[in-house]
């Protein structure tokens, strides 16, 4: 017998210029309206805007950095302090990954001659071992 494959829901994501009031917010990632200004107010996440009157509203990097608090709360709890750590570490790492992506790109290009004119040589004391 074969087991049949469990059916996954992807979670939404949503387009890069997207702006979502709280409410609406609120529901794409399942988090009580109270819980994400908690969070606001420990600058775990920051709305787009955050005009008292107008309310507050946030974009696509907001929810996928809420859906990490959320996942983070399960091993750190209300620490807030340490979901903090582990999320400014994550951008960090994030941001090398480009780096690194980036540069990794750029030597698989060939290379021009303007690339080659300054190549060093080995000095001759080095060359004989």
């Amino acid at each position: 017998m074969t087991k049949a494959r469990p059916r996954e829901i992807e979670l939404y994501e949503p387009p890069p210029d997207a702006v979502y009031t709280i409410e609406a917010t609120s529901q794409l990632v399942d988090v009580p309206r109270h819980t994400i200004l908690v969070y606001c107010k420990h600058r775990l996440v920051m709305p787009v805007i955050d005009a008292r009157d107008r309310g507050y509203f946030f974009d696509r990097e907001a929810i996928r950095t809420l859906r990490r608090i959320e996942a983070l709360r399960v091993v750190c709890g209300d620490h807030f302090a340490g979901i903090r750590i582990i999320l400014d570490l994550t951008k960090e790492l994030e941001r090398l990954q480009a780096a690194v992506r980036f540069l990794s790109q750029n030597e698989r290009k060939p290379k021009t001659r303007a690339d080659t004119q300054w190549n060093y040589k080995t000095p001759r004391r080095m060359r004989q071992t």
